[in-house]
């Protein structure tokens, strides 16, 4: 999904946890704050997803979560019910 984004669209999706240079991790933090606001307590919270929670991407595509396990977490794409993963999204709680 990471690599369509980039081909078809030109947008880059990196996880800030994937970025070890300090320097960098800053930086593109700064442009995520500057696009899209401040990152709140409830976006980094660490508990579970919970069935039936709603995640909004800002990307104007809404995922409902259906189902979780202890490694996976499963949602369905408001628009069409498509289905997908977390992981698959590149989504996730540290």
């Amino acid at each position: 999904m990471r690599a369509a984004a980039w081909h078809k669209q030109g947008i880059v999706v990196v996880p800030l946890d994937e970025i070890y240079d300090d320097w960098d991790r800053a930086f593109l933090s700064g442009i995520a704050t500057k696009l899209y606001g401040a990152r709140t307590v409830v976006s980094r919270k660490s508990t579970p997803w919970a069935e039936g929670e709603v995640i909004d991407r800002g990307d104007g595509e809404t995922w409902t979560v259906v189902a979780t396990t202890g490694k996976s977490v499963t949602l369905q794409r408001s628009r069409d019910g498509a289905l997908a993963t977390l992981g698959q999204l590149g989504e996730g709680r540290p």
